[in-house]
């Protein structure tokens, strides 16, 4: 094959693509009370209203998985905001909500339309993401947008080397501040609100407990 070892195709991912490409295509019906909640909720998909004229009981599978998972990315963005609520009653240095959603600040196009339904890259500033998933990544399953580049993860959690963050992130112009702080997060078509109010509660706890340690 150009001179270069083909190997072999794997034949069963394939088969999966394939089905799973089958799967978003079909129609899938939902109460009607699950079909408001996705089509209505969040305030931030007017781009699905022509959804609201057809029976709302048979849709795409895509399409609806696609509208629950951005719901539920909006909700756990708000939950992040929300909670630093907490920080602003015993620090006392914020004077309003909008001052303190600059502690919670997503990454990516100012626009939530344009981000993919299911992620959510957001960085906390102060906030140092490898020690912070050092004391919740058995409970809450995420990734740090920054990376310590040490063998010694110990060290990298209790400050001893510097941490650095991702070209990706220096490309993306997000600040220093929140890129250190930065945690990838996912939700997907079976995802609760339980699920993201609890996840939220768990990186809100520890992060507030960085900043006020």
């Amino acid at each position: 094959e150009f001179g270069r070892r083909g190997g072999t195709e794997n034949v069963p991912y394939i088969v999966g693509m394939g089905r799973a490409a089958e799967l978003l295509l079909e129609e899938v019906r939902v109460d009607e009370e699950e079909a408001e909640e996705d089509l209505g909720e969040g305030g931030e998909n007017d781009d699905h209203e022509e959804e609201r004229g057809k029976d709302p009981l048979v849709v795409e599978s895509w399409k609806h998985h696609a509208v629950h998972m951005e719901n539920m990315r909006n909700r756990l963005l708000t939950k992040l905001q929300e909670g630093f609520d907490e920080f602003q009653s015993r620090q006392n240095n914020y004077a309003s909500k909008a001052e303190i959603a600059v502690l919670v600040r997503p990454n990516g196009p100012s626009d939530p339309k344009l981000r993919l339904p299911n992620t959510l890259s957001v960085g906390l500033k102060g906030v140092q993401s490898g020690a912070l998933l050092a004391k919740i990544g058995n409970i809450v399953a995420c990734s740090a947008g920054s990376a310590c580049h040490s063998t010694d993860s110990t060290s990298c959690a209790e400050g001893h080397v510097a941490p650095t963050y991702s070209n990706i992130l220096k490309c993306m112009n997000v600040e220093p501040e929140y890129a250190i702080g930065t945690l990838r997060l996912s939700v997907g078509p079976f995802t609760t609100k339980e699920d993201v109010d609890m996840a939220a509660d768990v990186i809100v706890k520890e992060a507030l407990r960085q900043l006020e340690g």
